[in-house]
């Protein structure tokens, strides 16, 4: 008996140990990013009949009950606590926490290996990939330039291309391509106590048209028109251009008796920049749209009208008659055509841009055809109207009171290095770039399981499926149970350190009698060798 129960308190003494080393691997990771405790459990060790019974019952005995002995305990199992860890904020927007279930997955380079993780804490490389400490990838699905986004993920890796710096050293850069303009909105009122600055008795419509000089600097002098507002536009080849809109009000000479009123437009650009065949070093050079507006008694926008100049003309670019009804697009916006000289000599850049001044065609259509501008003359009824015209919320009015501009915007950009990378609660991973331009590379993966308790761990905040955790279930974040995504922030470890404390002096307290047990069952066991003497 004393045998047994010395071999009974060494298995005490083996599962306390136990205990206490997952308890100290708790403590120890107190300060773990995204560490998950563990707790031991135990269980009784095989029963076996007493001495002098028959299969548990007391031999000869009245008492018929359970006659068994304990052979001890051992460590019956660990369970990770895979409770949420409180947020630690911080200064990276590529230290993620997830808020909820779910987990990353990080894939090995080498190996193609994927483990999974609840440790947020990533860097980009020098190549731009996404990694770990451990320098594994973390993974998502890939969007694209028109925000599709991909069915199969990989590893997230930005976009890295080469360029000459200015000492012609080849040097890695992330950076957005430049986007052409391609529509100029600009909304402004019009003073209508201004008066009618530039006059023609013959195309009074077209006043400021026929004054443009592209051989002068400025091609209109500043008293030649009421107001002028100027807006940057980008080419193709991502140089910046000034487009400036010259509005002059207009007194029609055919003696209009309406209470309607008109001011005229022109639309154009320093003459140096104007790259066209047709007009390029010529008086009509930077003139790209010319056109009118007609606004009701009470200063509210009605019609509008824009011409450009015809693409087969030949002739004098001033020429009235070789200017056209400008082409309007599908957004019932007239366009005009632009040829911007490159400043460092390479191809111009040719494009089309739309001008939206508060009012669009409702059918795509001018409500005259095969007109050109001569035919306008002085009458007031000949200019031509957007058929079905809308006008906008915001529009250009006339109202008494200064000219100014209430709203001008475009939608090209030049070229932008990148400058900080945001992730938002959806797990969008999006570049922000120097231009102004914000663009969405990747959704992050978050992965979940069957059974998450039971993963195995792998050391290093690693995480691997089992058969018994079932396999990995793939996803985004905010979708089918899985958790968000908290950009500049890490999960901190859950380890509840009073807890711990508490469950170390209760082992210790259980290792001690355990090895109590043993002293006992060696003085049990002198005693019994001293009989013999």
């Amino acid at each position: 008996m004393a045998f047994g129960s010395m071999y009974v308190g060494a298995s005490g003494i083996t599962a306390h140990s136990n205990r206490m080393q997952q308890i100290s691997s708790n403590i120890a990771n107190i300060n773990t990013v995204a560490y998950k405790s563990g707790y031991a459990f135990f269980e009784t060790l095989s029963s076996k009949a007493a001495p002098g019974t028959t299969a548990g019952v007391v031999a000869g005995g009245d008492n018929h009950g359970s006659a068994q002995i304990g052979n001890g305990v051992r460590l019956a199992n660990t369970r990770t606590d895979f409770a949420e860890g409180s947020f630690d904020p911080s200064t990276e927007s590529t230290d993620i926490a997830i808020g909820g279930k779910g987990f990353f997955g990080v894939r090995n380079a080498d190996t193609g290996e994927r483990v999974y993780t609840r440790d947020g804490h990533f860097r980009f490389d020098k190549n731009g990939i996404l990694k770990d400490n451990h320098g594994n990838a973390l993974q998502g699905y890939p969007i694209d330039e028109h925000g599709v986004i991909s069915a199969s993920s990989t590893d997230i890796a930005l976009p890295i291309k080469q360029e000459l710096d200015a000492n012609g050293n080849m040097i890695d850069v992330i950076k957005s391509d430049p986007k052409a303009t391609t529509e100029v909105s600009m909304i402004s009122n019009l003073d209508s106590a201004d008066i009618d600055q530039t006059t023609d008795s013959s195309n009074p419509f077209f006043a400021l048209m026929k004054n443009w000089d592209g051989t002068s600097q400025p091609p209109l002098d500043a008293e030649k028109y009421s107001y002028n507002s100027s807006i940057k536009v980008w080419d193709k080849n991502g140089n910046a251009q000034d487009l400036i809109i010259y509005f002059d009000k207009v007194t029609p000479s055919d003696g209009d008796t309406s209470d309607r009123k008109y001011w005229e437009f022109v639309v154009g650009v320093d003459p140096s920049s104007d790259a066209a065949a047709q007009t390029a070093g010529t008086s009509s050079a930077g003139l790209l749209m010319t056109g009118t507006l007609t606004f009701s008694g009470d200063g509210d926008l009605q019609s509008m009208s824009a011409y450009t100049l015809s693409s087969n003309s030949s002739g004098d670019a001033k020429d009235l008659s070789n200017w056209e009804l400008a082409d309007i697009n599908e957004d019932g916006m007239p366009q005009f055509s632009a040829v911007f000289a490159d400043p460092d000599g390479g191809t111009p850049s040719e494009q089309d841009i739309a001008l939206n001044l508060g009012i669009k065609a409702g059918d795509g259509q001018w409500n005259l055809s095969g007109t050109t501008a001569a035919d306008v003359g002085s009458n007031a009824s000949n200019l031509a109207r957007m058929a079905d015209g809308k006008i906008q919320g915001l529009s250009t009015t006339d109202y008494w009171g200064s000219s100014t501009t209430i709203n001008r915007s475009q939608d090209g950009f030049g070229e932008g290095y990148l400058q900080n990378i945001e992730v938002d609660k959806d797990g969008v991973l999006r570049g922000l770039f120097s231009n102004g331009l914000s663009v969405d590379y990747y959704k992050i993966n978050l992965y979940n399981f069957t059974n998450e308790y039971g993963l195995r761990r792998e050391g290093s905040n690693y995480f691997s499926e089992t058969n018994e955790s079932g396999a990995a279930i793939e996803g985004v974040p905010q979708e089918d149970g899985m958790g968000s995504t908290v950009t500049n922030n890490l999960e901190t470890s859950n380890v509840d350190l009073a807890s711990e404390f508490a469950n170390m002096i209760l082992t210790q307290r259980g290792f001690q009698a355990n090895s109590k047990v043993i002293t006992t069952s060696d003085a049990v066991i002198n005693n019994l060798l001293g009989v013999k003497k």
